[in-house]
Parts: C-alpha cells; sequence; structure tokens
C-alpha cells in the first residue's frame, strides 16, 4: 500500500498576498495575530496543565492532536489536525505528510511505554526518556504550526504522572531551538542536558 496522508489533513490557507493564516478572529495583519495567539494558548495551557481530566491522558498521537485542538481552539478550524504537505525549518526536514502515519506508531511507542512504568523512576532517568519521547516527536512534527508548545505541555503532563515538573521559564528559545536541531543529527545529549536542568521533583517542593 502507498504512503497517503491522514484523512484528516489539512493544508491551512492564507489571507491573501500575506503570510498569516486564516484564522477565526479574522486578523490579517500577522503580527496582530501572533500576540493573540501567544495570549490564548498561555490561557489554555494553564487549563491543560492544572485540568488534566480535560483530554484523556493517552500519551499517544491522540492525545496529542486532542491537546493541539485545545490549544488552538479559539485561533484556528484546524486546530488538531496534521499537516498534508511536507515541512523543513532551518535546514532542518521533518517526517514527510505521507509518512506520518507510518511513523505514528514507533514515534508514540517510547512516550506510551514511559507512561505505564509501575514505578517513579529517578529524576536523571525520567529527564534522558522524556528527552527522548520529545525528540522524535518533534521531528515528526505533524501540525501546520504550533508544534513546539503543544509538545511541551504534552511532555509536561509525562513528567507530573511521576510527581516531576519541567520549568520551561528556565529554558532560553534559542536552546530549544538548537537541541532540537541536534536532535535531526541523532544527537539527543544537549536536549537531555536541557531537561535535567529544568526538571524538578514536585515531592520535595
Amino acid at each position: 500500500m502507498a504512503d497517503a496522508v491522514y484523512p484528516d489533513s489539512v493544508e491551512p490557507a492564507f489571507y491573501p498576498n500575506t503570510a498569516t493564516f486564516v484564522n477565526l478572529l479574522g486578523i490579517t495583519n500577522l503580527k496582530k495575530l501572533k500576540v493573540k495567539e501567544a495570549d490564548f494558548t498561555a490561557i489554555r495551557s494553564i487549563e491543560l496543565l492544572h485540568k488534566t481530566d480535560l483530554i484523556p491522558q493517552t500519551f499517544d498521537f491522540s492525545h496529542l492532536k486532542a491537546i493541539h485542538r485545545y490549544l488552538f481552539q479559539d485561533l484556528y478550524a484546524w486546530a488538531g489536525k496534521p499537516r498534508s504537505y511536507d515541512m523543513k525549518k532551518g535546514g532542518d526536514q521533518f517526517t514527510p505528510a505521507k509518512q506520518l502515519p507510518k511513523y505514528e506508531s514507533e514515534v508514540f511507542s517510547r512516550s506510551i511505554k514511559l507512561s505505564h512504568c509501575s514505578e517513579r523512576p529517578s529524576i536523571s532517568t525520567t529527564a534522558i526518556s522524556l528527552a527522548s519521547c520529545l525528540g522524535i516527536i518533534n521531528v515528526y512534527h505533524p501540525f501546520p504550526e504550533g508544534n513546539g508548545r503543544t509538545q511541551r505541555i504534552f511532555i509536561s503532563l509525562l513528567s507530573n504522572m511521576f510527581r516531576y515538573s519541567l520549568d520551561w521559564s528556565n529554558a532560553h528559545p534559542w536552546e530549544i531551538v538548537e537541541t532540537a536541531k541536534k536532535v535531526h543529527e541523532r544527537n539527543y545529549k544537549p536536549l537531555e542536558a536541557l531537561i535535567q536542568r529544568i526538571i524538578r521533583d514536585e515531592n520535595k517542593l
């Protein structure tokens, strides 16, 4: 069977002569949209992290899509839907759209396995496992926009299962970008070091 995109895949439209996605707010100015996007997703992020019963905590692709849908529900009609086209950023190629279904089980096997741990892993082991999960999901990069925010919520919720938390305010934006680029080179060490630095043991706070 030939590779094919997911049936619900999308390629969002832009307003004419702009780089601005058509959105539910009708904002055509990209800078203004980014401000609103940051505002709405900040609120939705807090809700997701503090009300874990909002969506099933399955740590699979359905879970990631549900997070994306919740984060961007106020902005885009395509929130929660995968892209139907290939993407790259800064020279790094993400998983081709037609191969997203093919690699889904492999990508999310790491997070599912970690979520099923019957005993609480050490903080160091958890950090390494979280970096492994985050790295491969970032390479997967299934959405047209908002992948980073969605991934960080996903990984934070996964860490919370074991009474750990991730303080992303201690991670510089350039660090997040650069450690992600290293994963494309199959080097997880910088991302592991970043997670080791921002992980906190909730039992000791």
